[in-house]
């Protein structure tokens, strides 16, 4: 039992010291521990020292260091403060903490040295092994409740108990408050705002009295509408011929539909606009824009007219 004990503990400090690669960084901690130590019956002859009122009172500093939240190691030199037994306690802890709460269970294991006045042995090596719970009392200040069993490994099979209480103060930098940053969120790209709009295009062709011919003074005209109508391969117009009054109305109506007639060919000879988007519509004398009484009202009737209107959209 000894050995398995003994190897047991070996396990444990090993353990502890090579955790220092897990959550948390380290930290030393200084520590102050009140026990009551219920040694062995046959360690002192004649003290019943397993009694309440003849066991030792330890009163024990110790130094340690926290490895992480799940492992630490301590030292610790202890005395009676109760002149009952006078006893002296050396010991090596290591501390295994289990679970993420504040206050935590542990499991211990360690060596320490007891030297007893008026013992039967005044000086015994002894393996220990025990269990309790950790509070946090603030981010700093420990708080440890715990019961040990002592195991000599002398020739003498000496069995001691202990239950103790102390508070640790660790030396650890203060733990960063984690503050959540808010994302923000993902704005759509700012589409600007749109709108249509409709160009409007206007051909006005003046004729000479009983005449088709279109004179060269309108060529800018239709080079315009020619490009809407290349640009623009879905827009088709119509062409309206007028005139003025002379005339009877059935010879006028005639004289406008050659008219626009004369206008439609030349889009289509010179600029290859297709015969099938223009159309031609002829009015006589019926829609007048002038007074027919005058002879400037007269020209202005005499005419062959075409209006585009090309949509297109816009940003605001």
């Amino acid at each position: 039992m000894k050995k398995s004990a003994v190897m047991f503990f070996v396990l444990l400090l090993s353990v502890s010291l090579n955790a220092t690669s897990d959550d948390t960084d380290g930290n030393v901690y200084l520590g102050f521990g009140l026990s009551s130590l219920a040694l062995d019956s046959e360690r002192v002859e004649g003290v019943p020292t397993r009694s309440p009122g003849h066991t030792s009172k330890i009163g024990s500093l110790l130094l340690g260091y926290q490895f992480n939240d799940r492992w630490s190691l301590d030292l610790s030199l202890g005395t009676d403060l109760s002149n009952n037994v006078d006893t002296n306690q050396f010991a090596v802890n290591g501390y295994r903490f289990f679970g993420e709460k504040k206050w935590k269970p542990y499991i211990s294991a360690g060596l320490s040295s007891f030297s007893i006045d008026d013992a039967t042995v005044d000086q015994t090596e002894q393996f220990q092994a025990g269990l309790g719970i950790s509070g946090a009392l603030t981010d700093k200040l420990e708080l440890r409740v715990g019961y040990q069993h002592f195991f000599e490994f002398g020739d003498e099979s000496y069995n001691d108990d202990a239950v103790s209480v102390g508070l640790n103060w660790h030396f650890r930098k203060p733990r960063a408050v984690a503050v959540a940053q808010s994302t923000p969120e993902p704005q759509p790209e700012s589409v600007p705002k749109q709108k249509e709009v409709v160009d409007t295009f206007e051909l006005l062709v003046q004729f000479d009295f009983d005449k088709s011919d279109i004179k060269s003074v309108f060529k800018s005209q239709f080079d315009e509408i020619a490009r809407v109508l290349q640009e623009s391969p879905s827009i088709s117009m119509t062409v309206e011929g007028h005139t003025c009054w002379i005339g009877t109305e059935e010879y006028n109506q005639g004289l406008s539909q050659r008219r626009a007639d004369a206008v439609r060919a030349r889009f289509i000879e010179d600029y290859g606009i297709s015969a099938d988007r223009i159309s031609i519509e002829g009015y006589g004398e019926s829609r007048p824009i002038a007074d027919n009484n005058t002879k400037a009202g007269r020209e202005s009737n005499r005419r062959a007219i075409a209006v585009i209107l090309r949509p297109r959209i816009v940003s605001e």
